[in-house]
């Protein structure tokens, strides 16, 4: 128990100072491009978002999983990755010269920043699943890290000099950004030895990712669809402020997700935590330092936000004092997804997520086109809140069920 509270320390200590880097970019780009310009930009990156996990299959799952259990199928799962981002590269090359006029259309971004974010964030995705399992976080969070700064120094340098640097330029950058992180995070994956563990079953394994993807994009749409009816039926400026507000509703997700991350392959494993007691037990310190930030943002935003982000942010605070009750319920929902995961009550949190989408997209459409951004915050919230008590109703039913086995068929296992 000791061990495990020692790597989630760890990791989550080397993640948050990742996403610290991360949110000095956020400001840059933002200080940069400008409200409107830098919001259309992000929900531009959420699309991608959703077309790269369409792309991954919920394959970084499906490695924690197999590879948490049976380490020794590394360099075969490797192989099949590797022939996976080839696919996917081809298949992503091929739709950009076929249909550059209705990606033109899209996306403001070149297509080569497309190309080039797209690939890497699929790299990223599949490598850190692989690093996961092995239990492998300081090196992640190295590489991330040193790849993010190097971004911010180029990105600081320009303002700091009052360059003008264009959208477009960032996201070229941003995406050169991620496929290098990709690359050197896939480089450390091949690295590793492993040995030959025969009867690898491959549909099995891509079977029981996609279940996960497909909750996951349900999950991604269900985040960020308010977006997108405020882009329409709002002004440019609000919108910045409304995905702003959505960015640092990440940081509750991500701080979450770093710990659910981390406990993912102890879970799957088996060798861990043994029921809802002792889980709960290690949980509860993040939970009261998610409350403590959402305090911390209520008590001192009306002031921070428009000094970090500029003089057109005032309307932040607002959105955020709706959506902040919802944040904190993404942040203990995010906590505790990895133990359905690693039961494989995926139906339970897809049904969840597809009810949740169904409620916001619905309600957008009816209020958003009459109150604005106000109404899509009031709307996310309270949906937020509805999935997190429908997920925390099924929680220690799960710790009665077994782990979900590996499906890994031979002579040993």
């Amino acid at each position: 128990m000791m061990a495990i509270a020692r790597t989630v320390q760890h990791n989550l200590i080397g993640k948050l100072l990742n996403h610290g880097l991360v949110f000095l970019i956020n400001i840059l780009i933002v200080r940069m491009a400008g409200a409107g310009d830098s919001g259309h930009y992000f929900n531009e990156l959420y699309l991608l978002n959703i077309l790269v996990f369409m792309g991954s299959a919920g394959m970084d799952y499906a490695a924690v999983r197999v590879l948490s259990v049976h380490p020794g199928l590394l360099a075969k799962i490797m192989r099949f990755f590797s022939a996976w981002v080839l696919g996917f590269t081809i298949l992503l090359v091929s739709l950009l010269f076929l249909f550059t006029h209705t990606w033109n259309e899209w996306f403001r971004q070149p297509n080569w920043a497309i190309l080039v974010f797209s690939i890497g964030n699929l790299m990223l995705i599949l490598a850190q699943g692989v690093l996961s399992a092995l239990k492998r976080f300081n090196q992640q969070n190295l590489v991330l890290a040193l790849l993010h700064l190097a971004f911010l120094g180029w990105l600081g340098y320009h303002y700091v000099n009052h360059h003008p640097v264009s959208i477009e330029s960032i996201a070229v950058g941003y995406g050169l950004m991620c496929i290098l992180q990709g690359f050197l995070l896939w480089f450390a994956c091949m690295k590793q030895q492993s040995e030959h563990v025969p009867g690898w079953n491959k549909i099995h394994f891509i079977r029981s990712g996609l279940g996960i993807m497909v909750s996951a994009l349900v999950y991604f749409a269900f985040l960020r669809v308010d977006n997108f009816f405020v882009e329409k039926y709002d002004e440019p400026v609000v919108l910045g402020n409304y995905v702003q507000c959505g960015k640092i509703g990440q940081y509750f997700l991500y701080f979450s997700s770093i710990i659910s991350s981390t406990l993912l392959p102890f879970l799957s494993g088996g060798d861990a935590v043994k029921g809802y007691r002792e889980w709960n037990g290690l949980m509860k310190p993040y939970v009261l330092m998610l409350i403590v930030a959402a305090v911390f943002l209520a008590l001192g935003g009306y002031w921070f936000f428009p000094w970090l982000f500029g003089p057109e942010f005032t309307e932040m605070y607002t959105f955020l004092m709706i959506l902040l009750p919802g944040y904190i319920s993404l942040g203990m929902l995010t906590l505790i997804n990895a133990v359905y995961i690693s039961r494989g009550s995926i139906r339970y949190m897809f049904w969840g997520d597809l009810a949740g989408l169904v409620i916001v997209c619905s309600l957008d459409a009816l209020l958003v086109p009459e109150q604005g951004a106000v109404a899509a915050a009031w709307v996310s919230s309270l949906a937020y809140m509805g999935l997190f008590l429908y997920m925390l109703a099924g929680l220690k039913k799960q710790f009665t069920l077994p782990v979900l086995p590996s499906g890994i068929k031979d002579a040993g296992v």
